[in-house]
């Protein structure tokens, strides 16, 4: 089969990833491959390359305040190209309203996954082109799609990301300290997590992206002692290092996510799981490899990680198995063979 991959393109997809979306999208090109299937990936220039990529434009245009408009400019370049191309099927991971908009009539069909709650351009081209019999939507979770049915007319389907199993394999060997990965932004909830974690007196370190550096200086920096330890910006295999010791893996987002990759890639490493039932945190764990905070507050959240902490490594891995790459890669196979 030959797809035509369109990505969010503000962000190379490529190591260390800034977030969910480009982990999401960087793994499912390489199994598309390791399948036998032919890719083109439409995404920024900085991307990896072993993934047949077509950038378009770069940093430079990205730090312009007209980006929006050369935005736009990148996504109408991508349907073009794709439309001077014999690709059998387009999957749009991007956010952008465009390619839904471009698919209504295009000559092949549009499989669109979406990532994003109903923001305004994007639930605009959904509620108004959802109808046409050329485009077809995916959504990573039950919960996630009960947000957007409201604006679906002819429905979607729901496939749970996965990741490679064999890229995180059970490490963990020791109970030494919290840990916790993502976008240092306030949505993400790190500084509840600070909180929980001295509220049970216990070492906490963190990595990811500093997205936000005002977050950082007025409400990180402040909450953080001795047993705190920043460890920047990792790509994942030592992310994957830092599993060996980590008693449990905390989640405290302010918002419905929509997935929540970090959690499954903690529980394939061994590492159990606590978190607030937010978005589609629920779907995600079993009683054996994680605990949901019955409350959305710190004390609650502290009581969750204490519980989680002595779930078995083993079993926690068992259930994240379920979660495959593998798995999640040939259930869009199948998807796409369906509306071919």
């Amino acid at each position: 089969m030959k797809i035509a991959v369109i990505a969010k393109t503000r962000l190379p997809i490529a190591e260390p990833f800034r977030g969910g979306l480009e982990a999401f999208t960087h793994a499912l090109c390489k199994e598309y491959i390791r399948l036998g299937h032919e890719i083109t990936l439409y995404a920024h220039a900085d991307s990896d390359p072993e993934l047949n990529v077509k950038g378009f434009y770069g940093d430079e245009y990205r730090e312009n305040k007209y980006f929006e408009i050369y935005e736009s400019d990148e996504y109408l370049s991508i349907l073009e190209d794709i439309e001077q191309n014999d690709f059998d099927i387009v999957h749009n991971n991007s956010t952008h309203e465009l390619p839904i908009l471009w698919g209504v009539k295009a000559a092949i069909p549009v499989v669109t996954t979406i990532h994003t709650p109903p923001i305004s351009k994007l639930k605009a081209a959904v509620k108004i082109c959802s109808g046409s019999e050329n485009l077809h939507f995916v959504i990573p979770s039950k919960s996630f799609e009960a947000t957007w049915q409201p604006y679906m007319n002819n429905g979607s389907i729901v496939i749970y990301n996965g990741v490679d199993l064999d890229k995180w394999p059970l490490v963990r060997t020791s109970q030494d300290y919290l840990f916790w990965f993502g976008r240092i932004v306030h949505d993400k909830g790190l500084d509840i997590v600070i909180d929980a974690a001295h509220e049970l007196n216990m070492p906490l370190k963190f990595a990811g992206p500093l997205d936000d550096k005002k977050y950082f200086d007025e409400q990180i920096s402040p909450r953080m002692t001795e047993k705190d330890t920043y460890l920047g910006h990792l790509k994942q295999s030592d992310i994957h290092l830092n599993m060996k010791g980590a008693a449990a893996v905390v989640n405290a987002v302010r918002w419905e996510e929509p997935f929540g990759l970090t959690n499954i890639e903690a529980m394939s490493s061994g590492v159990p799981i606590a978190g607030f039932n937010r978005g589609a945190f629920r779907e995600l764990v079993n009683m054996e490899s994680g605990v949901i905070a019955e409350q959305k507050n710190v004390k609650s959240l502290a009581r969750a990680i204490a519980a989680a902490i002595p779930l078995e490594s083993d079993k926690v891995r068992r259930h994240a198995e379920t979660f495959s790459l593998k798995t999640m890669a040939q259930r869009y196979i199948n998807y796409f063979e369906k509306v071919l």
